[in-house]
Formats: C-alpha cells, sequence, structure tokens
C-alpha cells in the first residue's frame, strides 16, 4: 500500500507541475517541483550505504524526468499565450475591416 500511495503523490505532484506551476509566466515557478525532487535524489543517493551504478542512472533518469515536465508545461503556456495573441489580432483585424 505504501507502494501505491508514493506513485499516486508523485503522479499528482506531476500533474500539479504540468498543468499549474509551469504553465504560467513565472518560468522559475515551475521549476519548484523539479529542485525539490533534485534534492531530495542527491539526498537519497548521499544517505544510502550501498550504491551500485544504475542507482545513479535511476535518479538520472529522475531528474530529467522532472526537467522535462517543468519544459513542457513552460512550452504549453508559451503556445497558449500565441494562441491568445493571434486571436486578439485577428479579432483586431476583422473588426478593423467592418
Amino acid at each position: 500500500m505504501t507502494e501505491l500511495t508514493f506513485f499516486i503523490i508523485i503522479i499528482f505532484l506531476i500533474l500539479i507541475e504540468t498543468y499549474v506551476l509551469a504553465n504560467t509566466k513565472y518560468f522559475w515557478l515551475g521549476g519548484v517541483i523539479p529542485l525539490l525532487g533534485t534534492i531530495g535524489i542527491v539526498y537519497v543517493l548521499v544517505k544510502s550505504q550501498h550504491l551500485v551504478f544504475i542507482d545513479f542512472i535511476i535518479a538520472a533518469i529522475g531528474i530529467i524526468v522532472l526537467l522535462v515536465f517543468w519544459g513542457e508545461g513552460h512550452n504549453r503556456y508559451n503556445k497558449r499565450i500565441s494562441k491568445e495573441k493571434n486571436k486578439m489580432l485577428s479579432n483586431d483585424l476583422s473588426q478593423g475591416k467592418n
């Protein structure tokens, strides 16, 4: 049950990251969860007694995934802003013809 709860929390945080935090005009706000995730991963690696190479690979993949979701959320914001600007411009041009 503990692993299921952990995965549900991770999925929830990734969804918040992509659709709420990174989807704003403040680029740094989306970096909160990747920063906390990276600190957590480094903390676990430092405190672990027996590390093998695969542990470092998994940690790197985890950090990369967090950064990808951050970038995807910011790209979603840029597309939304671009679409709104284009819509406003087309409305202005169509009103100017009347």
